[in-house]
């Protein structure tokens, strides 16, 4: 008779502890809710990029919605520098003239905790890529998009811990 009841008994206590445990899928510390960026500087001779990758960074955050993007006295702050870029060919037709070419766009970056001056997160690089046909895209589009890859990866990892 008690063993008929085992299967009842296993069930319900698992129904139990199947709320005990939460994933909140951020490696933030507890408390942190804003982040300072400072303006991105370019060390890569491309400048049109770094005024671009604010703005672009700053909406990246509105979106993941993990922290706030203020604009002076955060809890965390954000630096970011173009490390990298690349235009590099990829595939030539029949002619010998390129048909792809691939742009890279890097950042090194920095985010510490300002509540006590801990590196959360810190990358030497992180990048993004895109790859473009030059008879339907230029690479000032590539730039763009290889660089809001890079900042998902940038925005991702610091909100996540990793």
């Amino acid at each position: 008779m008690i063993f008929r009841r085992v299967p009842w008994i296993l069930v319900g206590i698992s129904l139990v502890l199947s709320g005990c445990y939460s994933f909140t899928g951020s490696g933030l510390p507890s408390g942190l809710r804003t982040v300072e960026i400072f303006q991105v500087v370019d060390r890569t001779r491309q400048p049109e990029l770094a005024d671009r990758a604010t703005q672009e960074i700053v909406a990246e955050y509105r979106r993941n919605g993990a922290l706030r993007p203020v604009d002076r006295d955060g809890q965390s702050r954000l630096d970011v520098w173009i490390a990298n870029y690349s235009h590099t060919p990829q595939t030539y037709d029949l002619s010998g003239n390129v048909s792809r070419f691939r742009v890279i766009v890097a950042f090194e970056t920095k985010f510490v905790d300002l509540r006590d001056e801990s590196v959360l997160y810190e990358s030497k690089e992180i990048g993004g890529a895109y790859d473009y046909d030059p008879l339907k895209e230029t690479e000032s589009d590539a730039k763009i998009k290889a660089m809001q890859e890079a900042i998902r990866k940038l925005v991702a990892n610091t909100v996540s811990g990793w």
